[in-house]
């Protein structure tokens, strides 16, 4: 039995890889920026925790270790969190979604 570490967990990739470690019987600890979508996968035996891979270090660091104490360790981190583009193509929002884009693809933590 494995326990995951998955982030980005509340929708897409990372809920499908959930509900199959689940499954599979391994423990699952699935993390999203919005720890209140993840009621569906708590419902089926996941432990839910909010975590923004944009936030600081510092509190990267203080979720992670939350996340350690549920099962002391983790075997398998599947680092999942994306963003979604959603609206029309204006320079504005262009410009703002790709400043958000760039942050968490490039300089995430978890």
């Amino acid at each position: 039995m494995a326990v995951w570490l998955i982030t980005g967990g509340s929708s897409g990739f990372g809920k499908e890889i959930a509900k199959a470690a689940l499954k599979h019987g391994d423990k699952v600890i699935a993390a999203s920026r919005n720890g209140s979508k993840l009621s569906e996968l708590k419902g089926l035996g996941a432990s839910p925790i909010s975590l923004d891979v944009n936030g600081t270090p510092e509190e990267i660091k203080a979720t992670i270790a939350e996340a350690h104490k549920i099962y002391g360790t983790f075997d398998i981190l599947v680092n999942n969190a994306a963003y979604v583009l959603v609206g029309s193509l204006t320079r504005q929002f262009y410009t703002w979604s790709q400043d958000r884009l760039l942050a968490l693809t490039l300089s995430s933590s978890a």
